[in-house]
């Protein structure tokens, strides 16, 4: 989560938390549930890895790959970024 976000989380994100992500290969947003490996807040400026459940996954499948970086936002504004490590 980026820590220069204006008004960011001050109250955090945790399990369930479903922002929208911005691939360059997908000419939309796809909302998205993070799970993350513990019932912990996080907050602005953490490094977290989590597991994201895409409901519209089915018709963007073929166009993420490992490796692919993406922008996490909460409708245009931008809170954070990722890297895809793995895709179960």
């Amino acid at each position: 989560m980026a820590d220069d976000v204006e008004a960011p989380k001050v109250k955090g994100v945790r399990s369930g938390y479903a922002p929208h992500h911005k691939f360059e290969t997908i000419g939309y947003l796809a909302s998205g549930v993070h799970t993350y490996g513990d019932d912990r807040l996080h907050y602005p400026g953490e490094t977290l890895e989590t597991q994201i459940s895409f409901p519209s996954w089915e018709y963007f499948k073929d166009m993420v790959k490992v490796g692919d970086s993406f922008e996490v936002l909460e409708l245009d504004r931008l809170v954070g970024y990722g890297k895809v490590e793995q895709i179960l």
